[in-house]
């Protein structure tokens, strides 16, 4: 695929391994952001939990070449805090998403503005998403009508099962109804067939690299390396 940013969805029951999974894609991203609402990925270092803190260090980010950093709200309104999240990664744009359970954030009909305005247009900005969901019939439409790659953990519910149906055919909702407790299997929207894991880590990690481009200075914080302690 030659997109200059992709969207991945992970779908799987409670324990099924989809975080495992996120985690084992987004590692390997160059420019990765999570939004981490559980607290589970421990693996990704600079963790921020007040968006004055995360606004410092995506400024230093937006110089460097890689860089990982997770966001872990701990209080208030979890949409209004996404939003300011996803306005800023549109604003620095070049960069890899991961948001967990993506319907704390959404319901099946809708998106908030800043997330849907990701969506719809984070690919000019190079930002690509990697979500995760224990049911394809909570997540938004739009967002899976949007979505690239789907990772599809084994699901038995009839209408979870409808909604792989719906979004991409009965015959891959047939496979997963017939794949072991922790099996797997990667449909690609785009060219309508399953494909191997390794294909999709590969485009992801090469739309992760940022652009070569003359550093300019957008924000008030350039070259000051900032660890959680710094928050």
């Amino acid at each position: 695929m030659g997109a200059e940013a992709l969207i991945v969805g992970i779908a799987g029951r409670r324990g099924s391994g989809k975080s495992t999974m996120a985690r084992r894609v987004l590692e390997r991203c160059h420019r990765v952001l999570v939004w981490d609402a559980m607290g589970e990925h421990s693996w990704c270092p600079n963790r921020f939990s007040s968006l004055p803190g995360l606004e410092r260090f995506m400024a230093w980010a937006d110089g460097q070449a890689a860089f990982a950093a997770r966001y872990v709200p701990e209080q208030g309104d979890l949409v209004e805090e996404f939003e300011a999240v996803s306005e800023l990664v549109f604003d620095y744009g070049r960069v890899v998403l991961g948001i967990e359970e993506v319907p704390m954030l959404c319901t099946p009909s809708a998106l908030p503005g800043e997330f849907d305005r990701l969506v719809r247009l984070g690919r000019h900005q190079r930002v690509s998403l990697v979500w995760t969901a224990q049911r394809m019939v909570e997540v938004a439409r739009r967002l899976t009508a949007a979505t690239d790659y789907f990772v599809l953990f084994s699901h038995t519910e009839p209408r979870d099962l409808d909604g792989i149906a719906q979004r991409c055919s009965s015959q891959v909702a047939g496979q997963v109804a017939r794949l072991p407790q922790h099996g797997w299997l990667v449909w690609d929207a785009v060219q309508g067939k399953t494909v191997e894991l390794n294909g999709l880590v590969r485009d992801l990690v090469r739309v992760s690299r940022g652009v070569s481009q003359p550093y300019v200075v957008t924000r008030h914080v350039t070259s000051q390396r900032l660890q959680a302690s710094d928050v």
